[in-house]
């Protein structure tokens, strides 16, 4: 019986080149519909790559993981592919992801919470967490996915986003992931871009180089239990969460608890991000 191999990739918006505001998201503004297009053929070129690299190729599934999950242009995607998209789901970023998958990239990324000059830096709720720390280590987005890809024996093997995003994969993942640079960041809201091109030919190439490599790569892990430390924006946002089973609240805007594995972590992170949008 033929084992077929089953790439997943996680998009997100903020990492994409063209892209240096959530003004430029807005439903009104004139750059939506090149941003969108753009950001669908960065997507397009990480599929190239795969097909590329092997044979083989079973199921690729993208995971349209920004805001409501509705920014990628289904109708413009590479064809064999299946489009996770809108909310909610469950496991947001990674919906769908399991022990079947091969391989997984992460498209449009950017850095966590805090960091210098990184575009949109937020670890996964702009509006509502301020900070997480898992194990003593503060993570965003790209370390929690990963990890959560890692407890099915997933390995990550490409991240493309801004510059800073590139030094917090370095430290955490180390030299054997393929890392595309998708523009260099200024502030918070400026950034030197990249052509368009010159950023899908890259996507592609190194795409067809983590496959052809991807026995080389372990899947990232958070040594269970998994002790996790969240601060979130504001203290009615703690009030509204202190009642969740688990959570221990330890100052106004500062919740702790632990959980057996990052699955239960994630779930919980969910419930807190969800609680928290209701009192917006």
């Amino acid at each position: 019986m033929v084992k077929y191999f089953n790439a997943f990739i996680s998009f997100d918006m903020e990492g994409v080149g063209c892209l240096t505001s959530w003004q430029e998201l807005k439903k009104e503004s004139p750059s939506l519909a090149q941003i969108r297009e753009l950001a669908t053929e960065e997507v397009n070129a990480a599929i190239r790559g795969i097909k590329n690299a092997r044979q083989d190729i079973g199921e690729i599934i993208v995971c349209d993981s920004h805001a409501g999950g509705e920014n990628l242009l289904i109708d413009m995607l590479e064809t064999g592919i299946h489009l996770v998209k809108g909310t909610p789901r469950s496991y947001y970023m990674v919906e769908g992801i399991d022990q079947q998958f091969d391989i997984l990239f992460f498209i449009g990324y950017h850095a966590m919470i805090g960091t210098k000059g990184a575009g949109m830096d937020h670890s996964y709720s702009s509006s509502s967490i301020y900070n997480i720390k898992l194990n003593g280590k503060y993570v965003g987005e790209t370390e929690i996915n990963a990890a959560v890809a890692g407890h099915y024996k997933v390995p990550l093997a490409l991240v493309s986003g801004d510059d800073k995003l590139a030094k917090e994969v370095r430290k955490f993942f180390g030299q054997e992931i393929e890392v595309i640079i998708t523009k260099y960041g200024i502030s918070r809201f400026a950034a030197k871009c990249r052509h368009p091109h010159d950023i899908q030919q890259e996507i592609e190439k190194k795409a067809e180089l983590a496959v052809k490599k991807v026995k080389k790569l372990n899947p990232f892990i958070f040594r269970p239990p998994i002790n996790a430390e969240i601060e979130v924006i504001n203290t009615v946002i703690g009030d509204v969460i202190e009642p969740v089973p688990g959570l221990k609240r330890v100052s106004a805007r500062k919740v702790t608890f632990q959980t057996k594995n990052i699955i239960e972590f994630y779930r919980l992170l969910r419930v807190i991000c969800n609680l928290a949008y209701t009192v917006k």
